[in-house]
């Protein structure tokens, strides 16, 4: 039985109301009912008064107090041990060495609790008392928010300590002997609790201190007053146990951290999981929603869905029976610190509201000085002002509304800051806000456009992802209020295109189809606007392997560029080397080389023959010549494309690794392996740099050098670089890519030189049907499966399923590269051998 039971039941034994309790005690019945309440317990005289008053022992009627100490002591905690105190033993462990074993300074035994209103820094602060009252003499506590209740606090002392200052007529006069009693006491602890302004504490401590001082604050900044400890969130697997037991899910005899997924209700522990993530750890906010199932008797599940709906406002703001030593709820909790803010530093309220609508956590200070111009005059002249802004995020870290990394310039605020600012914003309001982030974003987002495909100015690529999570918080925000704002669809095309960039085609498909769709929508805008994006989503498409769509789509482009803007100009030079990419991928030869040569006309008149685009085109047309087996013709285009972009972009610029790999290519091809195998090095060791060991290009390049270290008989080392590859290119491109399909055959082609026919027949026919879906029946690189299968059935004998594929191969091959190309040579040789061994085989 607790001690409010014990309390009620021995009243009632006499007959009494709380009414009559509390006047034969000389006290407010609502301090009865608190007690009996378990919401507080009496202070010691209080509770000798009790023990008298009923003839019971203290033993008898406080038991379940947890205090470890005799009741006769010195103690003024107005608080009881929260039944459901969950984690923060780092915490306690840190305090109980910083304050009742390394005791060696005076000075130093003062410890501060920061953090968040709602994080739990009362709480700590009680456990603590009553895990250590054994280790201290007298447990005091300050009510320190305002100076009412700090005096409020001194005076109970005072009654503690019987001191005969405290009916003395001047508050100083009980203040100074408060302060002489803690100078000259050793062995006490004491708690000041939600000190607001350091100066009013420090004015009733002593000097000189015998004891222990432990603060909580929503203020980072203690100078020299006490060495600070933050309350940070709690952890996912606390928030879960603490949701669970508050709300009677599954009981806990005693507190700590239980186990959950002992409870044998998975849906609840997946609900409350759910729901503890959505509140980031929040110890009141957890509090508050266990009670609110507690009283209302609802699931967990009905909960999260009320709180995912539009009524989160409402269950934030719904603090329940019983708050304890937090009656608020966590609506009014933070609405307070805002307020109490914003009375001092109005531009502190317009900066939560912009926060309010960001990605919490790594607000660059360098994208909101870049977006000055669009936040609103009052916000726009401190952002503007560094000295200004210091002072806001002074003020806002008092409250520990925000958090500021010196090492990163960033800031972070917690999602129910967020949550409860953007719940109680009129919709006018959210709009304005809503608006005035994305601008911001964007002017803040690098504009990494070039000429070549698929690569962005590399030296913005750190500033673009430090800013990406900010971009992708700005959808839902285009969405509902910023659809028709010019600049939604910018930092769509330029986030778009630097994930492009980066290889991160399924991150930059929903970018890029929404600034298309964007820019087809809104009336007035520059068509070539329109074309740009239409251009991107056709690189991204190619990217992805949908060469089909992409040539559609191009098409489309080219008759728009030379519409609006004639044949001669150059971007329409740009569309036209894209396009003839794209039929080059899709085997169409004499349609991509006379676009290659009108793009490569175009640019050399404007840009002349040694400028970077001029230089792309030269690399497209001589791939398409490498294709062809015009080998001279593609070497001698690279060598003059080599010397430009070296002279140019110096020796490590990514664009090199083009080039690079393509001489490695055509020299491995030609068996030129000595001076094949360190160019494949270097094109990967820059694209490793430059790129990222995972980015699609690099995997490619690896996938052409394995084919060398196959092609040399070094299979251990090539089969080792294929599944490497093999597994960057599932996770970077999906389940279905040409590349894919490209390394599943160079895999087959070495198990099939190791005798592993088996396997490399299932590799073969993966790749055969890919490559059919993706490219078409007759596609070159069709031919190219259909050959290695063949190979494959005749080696093992397997001559009438060999024959038939050997056929449908050099009908594609003939028709693509013509009948004297070097593999249409090959293939032939192929087959020839096949009918001679099959004839010998039967005859």
């Amino acid at each position: 039985m607790s001690f409010g039971a014990r309390l009620r039941e021995a009243r009632l034994r006499r007959h009494l109301t709380q009414e009559a309790l509390a006047e034969a005690l000389g006290l407010a019945s609502k301090t009865i009912s608190r007690w009996e309440q378990d919401l507080a317990i009496p202070r010691s005289f209080a509770r000798q008064q009790l023990a008298r008053f009923f003839d019971l022992s203290p033993e008898e009627l406080f038991e379940d107090l947890g205090l470890d100490v005799p009741l006769a002591r010195l103690w003024t905690v107005p608080f009881p041990r929260h039944p459901f105190f969950t984690g923060r033993e780092e915490i306690l462990c840190t305090l109980a060495t910083r304050l009742t074993i390394e005791q060696t300074i005076a000075q130093t035994q003062a410890s501060a609790l920061w953090g968040l209103g709602g994080i739990g820094k009362t709480q700590v602060a009680v456990e603590y008392a009553y895990r250590s009252a054994s280790q201290y003499r007298a447990v005091f506590w300050l009510e320190a928010e305002t100076q009412e209740s700090l005096m409020r606090s001194l005076c109970h002392i005072a009654e503690q300590l019987q001191l005969p200052e405290r009916e003395a007529a001047e508050q100083a006069q009980m203040v100074g002997a408060v302060k002489r009693w803690l100078a000259a006491h050793p062995g006490w602890l004491l708690i000041a609790d939600n000190v607001e302004e350091l100066d009013l504490l420090q004015m009733v401590l002593p000097p000189m201190r015998e004891g222990a001082l432990l603060i909580t604050t929503r203020r980072q900044a203690l100078g020299p007053l006490a060495e600070p400890l933050e309350v940070p969130p709690l952890s996912e697997e606390e928030s879960v146990t603490l949701l669970l037991r508050r709300s009677r899910q599954f009981e806990a005899s005693t507190p700590g951290t239980a186990h959950p997924e002992k409870t044998g209700f998975p849906s609840a522990v997946a609900a409350a999981t759910e729901l503890a993530k959505l509140l980031e750890g929040l110890p009141l906010a957890l509090d508050q929603a266990g009670a609110y199932l507690e009283e209302t008797g609802c699931s967990l599940v009905e909960y999260l869905s009320l709180y995912q709906s539009h009524q989160r406002k409402h269950v934030l703001a719904h603090r329940g029976l019983h708050g304890g030593a937090h009656p608020d709820s966590v609506s009014t909790t933070l609405s307070l610190s805002v307020q109490r803010i914003a009375k001092t530093h109005p531009a502190a309220e317009d900066l939560l509201h912009l926060c309010a609508f960001l990605h919490p956590e790594a607000i660059a200070e360098e994208m909101l000085v870049a977006g000055a111009s669009h936040l609103g005059p009052r916000l726009g002249a401190v952002v503007a002002d560094p000295y200004q802004l210091h002072l806001v995020l002074a003020a806002l870290r008092s409250a520990s509304l925000v958090t500021r990394s010196p090492a990163t310039h960033t800031l972070a605020v917690h999602r129910l800051v967020q949550a409860v600012l953007a719940d109680q914003m009129e919709p006018a309001s959210v709009c304005l806000w809503s608006q005035r982030v994305i601008r911001m974003v964007n002017a803040a987002f690098p504009n990494g456009q070039s000429g070549n495909w698929g690569y962005e100015p590399f030296g913005v690529w750190i500033q673009c992802e430090r800013l990406l999570a900010q971009v992708l918080a700005c959808l839902p925000l285009i969405e509902s209020a910023g659809s028709n704002l010019p600049e939604s669809g910018e930092i769509l095309f330029k986030a778009g295109g630097y994930l492009l960039a980066r290889g991160r085609y399924r991150e930059a498909e929903p970018l890029v189809e929404q600034a298309v769709t964007l820019a087809e929508r809104q009336q007035g805008l520059d068509p070539t606007v329109l074309i740009a994006r239409l251009q991107q989503r056709a690189q991204l498409l190619w990217r992805q392997g949908k060469y089909t769509d992409a040539e559609a789509l191009l098409e489309r482009v080219l008759l728009l560029r030379e519409q609006q803007l004639g044949p001669t100009y150059l971007k329409t030079a740009d569309t036209l080397n894209y396009l003839g990419l794209v039929y080059y991928t899709l085997g169409k030869y004499e349609a991509a080389e006379p676009l290659y040569r009108q793009a490569l006309d175009i640019c050399e008149q404007q840009l002349g023959s040694t400028h970077l685009r001029t230089a792309d085109t030269l690399i497209n047309l001589g791939l398409l010549y490498y294709t062809l087996g015009k080998y001279e013709a593609a070497e001698s285009l690279w060598i003059q494309v080599l010397r430009i972009q070296e002279q140019q972009l110096g020796p490590e610029h990514p664009i090199l690794a083009i080039i690079l790999n393509n001489f490695a290519t055509m020299y491995r091809d030609q068996g030129k392996y000595e001076q094949a195998e360190p160019l494949f090095q270097r094109a990967i060791d820059i694209r490793e740099q430059q790129l990222g060991p995972e980015n699609p290009q690099t995997a490619y390049t690896q996938s052409n050098l394995a084919t060398m270290y196959r092609d040399q008989g070094k299979y251990e080392q090539a089969e080792h670089l294929y599944q490497r590859v093999l597994r960057m290119q599932e996770l970077q491109l999906g389940g279905e890519h040409p590349h894919i399909a490209e390394t599943l055959e160079g895999l087959a082609i070495l198990y099939q030189r190791q005798k592993k026919f088996g396997e490399a027949e299932r590799l073969f026919l993966q790749a055969l049907r890919m490559r059919e879906r993706l490219l078409g029946p007759t596609h070159l690189e069709v031919a190219q499966t259909l050959s290695g299968l063949a190979n494959g059935y005749r080696d093992q004998g397997q001559y009438e399923q060999a024959e038939p594929l050997y056929q449908r191969a050099l009908a594609i091959i003939e028709q693509q590269l013509g009948t004297t190309h070097p593999n249409t040579i090959k293939i032939r040789d192929d087959w020839l051998c096949c009918k001679k061994s099959g004839r010998m085989f039967w005859q």
